[in-house]
């Protein structure tokens, strides 16, 4: 049964101008907005579409820093997959500076909000798990509205 991704043929009448990190972020976008699937099991794909990319694309012996499938918080597993992503994202960067730097820049929400795929992760771990990350911060979410939420800081912040 061949199995026909409409959003990864789109990506072949795109010009990257040899930016294959810009290629590498819609073919992760593409695979975390596949609909066909739960959000869950789209991030398991797209980690394991980076470790495959790290050994069969850029030659390294790698082994993530964690065994994923032992894991079993989705939280640590989304948040596995976008140090993975950003990872990958640095490597086919050419980024001339570290990955310290990389990452400082990568702060900056002028430059993390052009990239899909990471918005994609950042929105689900909000909506999946905003309420647990406000709470460790002190901060309790007293409503949701259409342009985000109602919080009222409780002073409690915990690292």
């Amino acid at each position: 049964m061949k199995v026909k991704y409409k959003k990864l043929e789109d990506l072949k009448v795109k010009d990257y101008k040899g930016r294959i990190d810009l290629l590498l972020d819609d073919i992760c976008n593409s695979f975390l907005n596949d609909d066909r699937f739960v959000m869950m099991d789209r991030i398991d794909m797209t980690f394991k579409y980076l470790v495959d990319t790290f050994k069969n694309i850029l030659k390294l012996e790698y082994d993530p820093p964690c065994d994923y499938n032992k894991l079993d918080d989705d939280r640590d597993k989304l948040e596995v997959t976008l140090e993975q992503y950003k990872f990958a994202k640095y490597l086919f960067s050419g980024a001339k500076g570290s990955y310290e730097s990389y990452l400082d820049q990568l702060e900056q929400y002028e430059v993390f909000s052009k990239d899909k795929a990471i918005m994609t992760l950042i929105d689900y771990k909000l909506a999946r798990f905003g309420n647990e990350i406000f709470k460790e911060m002190g901060i309790e979410i007293v409503d949701r509205i259409d342009r985000g939420f109602i919080v009222r800081d409780n002073g409690l912040y915990k690292n």
